[in-house]
């Protein structure tokens, strides 16, 4: 009995996810700075966000875990906002936080992600 209510919970859990993972794709598709993050129960909300992410946006939770920010424990919120700021495509101001003497180098008029791909951070080519 204990096994089966696990196998529904689990399941739960991932239907849970994979709503998720549509609410992420659709607002990708719209308005981009309208875009909020999916509604969480408070319990969700206490998890960190990789492990959502690494479930729901598996490629995009290995890119970040693979790069720079991975590597020196940039967390998501200090990119992409908190659950009440979340914005899906951070500004140039908010990279400007860690990245002041790099954004004096851009051009005005130039996304981050025209010179850097999201969340790997490598240089475009």
């Amino acid at each position: 009995m204990v096994k089966n209510q696990k196998s529904v919970l689990f399941s739960v859990f991932i239907m849970t996810l994979l709503g998720l993972a549509g609410l992420v794709i659709s607002a990708q598709a719209g308005d981009k700075e309208k875009a909020a993050h999916p509604q969480l129960s408070e319990q969700e909300m206490l998890l960190d966000c990789a492990d959502c992410h690494r479930e729901a946006t598996p490629e995009i939770e290995k890119q970040w875990f693979n790069s720079r920010h991975g590597l020196a424990m940039v967390k998501c919120y200090q990119c992409h906002g908190t659950f009440e700021t979340f914005t899906l495509t951070p500004t140039k101001a908010t990279c400007g936080t860690c990245h002041t003497d790099m954004l004096e180098k851009c051009k005005k008029d130039t996304p981050c992600w025209d010179c850097h791909a999201p969340h790997t951070f490598k240089k475009q080519k």
